[in-house]
């Protein structure tokens, strides 16, 4: 077996690259080698990835990959055929250009008729050869958001590439990048190697020795053993200080791109600072310097863990360097905080309409009156509201926005519009609902704790939504500039997750009546005139991107697809009602006679022809069993409404399936596509009464069994 080995050494990389690189070779590397693999085995690859180098090693590697055997199909028989059994100048032809010995001809026989053909053995490929022609078009394939050109060969890379290794066990692979051409020498860590600055220049005699001789030259290639080293020198420090580290994936992840050999500093601020709210240290550490904070019982320390990508023989030179820096960003954030608490935040409410949202869509301030049109439409449907309040965070909702610490740092918007309010005195579940509103702001992000920050961010997701589908903006496969994708899943995650009992359709229904009375929720043009784009020509499109995330997160949760298109397909918008037939629908599936269950219900569903209209009546049941099944539909179907109005689906479905043996006996007994039309379209009209029943819950035909 082969291991073959590939380091691309560059400039350094952004964090972004690397990060890049690393998904990139995950996804495409078992599919490229599937061939060559000698077993199928996880530890097959390992990839590297830091700011100096990205690449792999893969182990276990046959030297070729399998031949194949290949039919190649030419003229139809009958023309590469004589009469006489003989081949024609068009079967010779066509061996010829193949190079395929006449003797090997055959007929072979496709759907399509008979042909003159061959089987041929396609030699596999030498793994020597295979690398040589695939490995240099993946490397440059890699989705470098930025690439750069550096000499003349023109090509384009993220940053320069300075060296190659390319070894198959002991042997240099040659292949060229950007007219660097591969050997076995890599360079060792920039800095704690001489000479610095390049790095000590090393040779490397066989593939399966990398991880070891760059460790020992101060290079962690691994990206996750880098990160598990940050990850315990955090909890190591934070034993020390009997505290619990500030742990952000995000940032973890970028620190870890950042560095080879990771040496975290430990450093102080002065108390004074912890006078700020503990989310603008945190950002300020986070955002400008890439530093870790620590709390104690939930308060900040004021403590920070900083890492270098070198060793100096005197850390505390290197301490107060960081030190330093970090106080002139906490100096420059105490400033903007006590400049903001001069002003009310209401102060900035009018000149939210200086700020514009979108050229199409008005200003901030239109925004916001959007949101709270929406907001009060679906206050409607929640109990024990405080409409008041719910109006007041609302008109507060983006005024922080304005304000100078969320100018400096975006990524607390909202968070200081919640500082801001309390200290202002205002209600704590107004301070809430403003940070609130922008939740969730991620697929695994938290969600508002309070029904006004729920319904407000509803509206606003809603608003979001509608406003930019209306205006024809769609978020495109790779980019989404607006959030709208985001927004919608969102919308997805409140509904289900905070049991919101509404239905998508009527909301929208609403809001589109809405529009036409008013001028709010009317979206401006360029001109700054106005007029109404959302009406109801709008609503099914909103409904089936929203109805398109609703699928993606339940297949994210486990359930399966054909269950999932079932209720969906029902044209039901009420998304909470649909998790939970999802979920109760996916519960019968451990029934032992789910799939005898399945096959009943679908028959009922799959003899009514599309587009079929009868009409039913009792005075034509002819027959025992069509009987029984007429008297015991009529039996369950009002408990069986009761159950699914009360979502209680578990119940409904207990009465489904009392059901099953009147339909099996009607099927075994009962002819119902009969000669006699007025006969056939009423048994044709009592499955059409029971499918009706059915789709309640789900359109059982599209369950696969």
């Amino acid at each position: 077996m082969k291991n073959y080995l590939l380091e691309i050494g560059t400039e350094e990389l952004p964090p972004k690259a690397v990060e890049i690189s690393l998904n990139y070779f995950s996804q495409k590397l078992p599919e490229i080698f599937k061939n060559f693999f000698e077993y199928d085995t996880p530890e097959n690859i390992e990839i590297f990835g830091s700011p100096r180098r990205i690449g792999f090693l893969i182990k276990n590697l046959k030297e070729r990959e399998p031949s194949q055997e290949k039919i190649i199909v030419g003229p139809p028989a009958k023309v590469a055929i004589d009469e006489d059994g003989n081949f024609t100048k068009a079967a010779l032809a066509f061996a010829s250009k193949n190079n395929i010995p006449v003797e090997q001809l055959q007929v072979i026989e496709n759907e399509k008729g008979r042909y003159i053909g061959a089987k041929i053995l396609i030699e596999g490929k030498k793994l020597e050869d295979f690398i040589r022609e695939e490995i240099p078009p993946l490397v440059l394939s890699i989705p470098f958001p930025k690439t750069m050109k550096w000499n003349s060969s023109g090509v384009r890379f993220s940053r320069p590439v300075r060296w190659i290794v390319s070894l198959l066990d002991r042997d240099v692979v040659e292949i060229n990048i950007g007219s660097v051409k591969a050997d076995r020498y890599t360079h060792l860590h920039r800095f704690m190697t001489e000479p610095a600055g390049r790095g000590e220049k090393k040779e490397i005699p066989e593939a399966m020795q990398y991880k070891e001789i760059t460790k020992l030259g101060f290079v962690i290639a691994d990206f996750n053993e880098r990160k598990e080293s940050i990850k315990t020198q955090l909890e190591g420090f934070a034993r020390t200080l009997d505290a619990q580290p500030v742990i952000d994936e995000e940032l973890l992840n970028e620190v870890t791109n950042l560095t080879e050999f990771p040496i975290g500093i430990l450093g102080e601020f002065s108390p004074e600072y912890l006078i700020l709210p503990k989310e603008v240290i945190i950002t300020v550490c986070k955002v400008h310097q890439r530093y870790f904070n620590f709390e104690r019982d939930g308060q900040l320390l004021p403590r920070f863990l900083a890492f270098s990508n070198n060793s100096v023989p005197d850390r505390n030179v290197v301490k107060n360097g960081y030190e330093r820096v970090l106080k002139a960003r906490l100096e420059d954030a105490l400033f903007f905080y006590e400049e903001d608490l001069k002003h009310k935040l209401d102060e900035f409410y009018p000149k939210l309409r200086d700020v514009q949202f979108h050229q199409k869509l008005g200003s901030l301030l239109d925004k916001v009156e959007r949101n709270e049109r929406i907001a009060l439409l679906l206050s409607e449907h929640f109990k024990d509201i405080n409409v008041e309040d719910m109006v007041r965070a609302c008109r507060l909702s983006k005024c922080d926005i304005l304000t100078e610490m969320v100018k400096e740092f975006d990524e607390l918007q909202g968070i200081m519009g919640m500082h801001y309010a309390l200290k202002q005195g205002e209600k704590e579940e107004v301070a809430k609902a403003i940070y609130e509103h922008y939740l969730p702001k991620t697929a695994d992000d938290n969600l508002p704790q309070t029904t006004i920050g729920t319904v407000l961010a509803l509206a606003d997701k809603l608003d979001t939504v509608i406003s930019f589908l209306s205006i024809r903006e769609k978020p495109k496969a790779a980019a989404d500039p607006y959030g709208i994708r985001r927004s919608a899943i969102g919308i997805v995650r409140l509904l289900v997750e905070k049991g919101i009992d509404i239905d998508l359709k009527e909301i929208l229904d609403s809001i589109s009546e809405e529009a036409r009375k008013s001028r709010i929720l009317k979206f401006a043009d360029i001109e700054d005139n106005w007029k109404v784009l959302f009406d109801e020509s709008i609503i099914p499109e909103i409904l089936e991107f929203i109805t398109g995330r609703f699928v993606s997160y339940m297949k994210d949760k486990g359930y399966d697809t054909d269950i999932i298109n079932a209720v969906v397909s029902t044209n039901s918008y009420n998304l909470y009602r649909n998790y939970l037939k999802i979920r109760t629908v996916q519960q019968l599936k451990k029934n032992p006679q789910f799939t005898d269950i399945m096959t009943v219900f679908k028959r009922v569903g799959r003899i009514i022809p599309e587009g079929f209209e009868g009409e039913f009546s009792e005075d034509f049941l002819k027959e025992k069993e069509e009987r029984e099944l007429f008297e015991q539909f009529q039996r369950i179907k009002d408990v069986y409404s009761n159950e699914v109005e009360k979502k209680d689906y578990e119940k409904a479905l207990k009465e489904l399936l009392k059901l099953k043996p009147y339909i099996d006996r009607f099927f075994d007994n009962v002819m119902v596509m009969v000669e006699d039309k007025r006969l056939r379209e009423n048994r044709l009209s009592l499955m059409r009464m029971i499918n009706r029943m059915f789709k309640k819950i789900a359109d059982f035909t599209k369950i696969s069994v």
